[in-house]
């Protein structure tokens, strides 16, 4: 006698399967927010920390007061150049792509020590620490007086 074989899956190991994959699943989605959300406040932190950069370099070249601006309530940020015309002095937005308003992405939060930077001609700004935070922790940008890059730090919330 032939015996018939069948090739092929029951339903019960399909189902094991399937809530194996699931529970996986599951359980790494947090960890997936988390590292989203880590990386998206690293990014935030890197951008105001190179538009730093670019503010002293144009102070220094263009001999005028550059200033970053921020909101922290609206978590955004510009930067603002001297306008030589107004009288008393007023910053205004910088042309081009630099001098649009830069905000950060869904879940940072932004604060810091002042709501502004300063940058002059003579290469020096105003000393400023800014945070960009998630929930678990972020990112702390210092500004440091004279010819100094700003630096990035990592800060975990507790």
């Amino acid at each position: 006698m032939k015996r018939i074989q069948n090739n092929g899956f029951t339903l019960i190991e399909l189902t094991l399967v399937t809530l194996l994959v699931l529970v996986i699943a599951g359980l790494s989605t947090p960890l997936f927010k988390k590292t989203l959300s880590n990386l998206s406040a690293r990014n935030a932190s890197f951008n105001i920390c190179k538009l730093v950069n670019y503010a002293q370099e144009m102070a220094v070249l263009e001999r005028k007061n550059y200033k970053i601006a921020f909101d922290f309530k609206k978590g955004r940020y510009q930067l603002l150049q001297l306008s030589p015309l107004a009288k008393p002095s007023v910053y205004v937005k910088t042309a081009g792509r630099f001098g649009k308003l830069f905000g950060l992405g869904q879940g940072l939060n932004l604060s810091g020590s002042k709501s502004g930077i300063i940058f002059y001609p003579d290469g020096h700004c105003d000393e400023a620490r800014i945070n960009v935070l998630t929930k678990l922790g972020g990112y702390s940008i210092m500004v440091k007086g004279f010819g100094n890059t700003a630096e990035v730090k990592e800060v975990k919330v507790e």
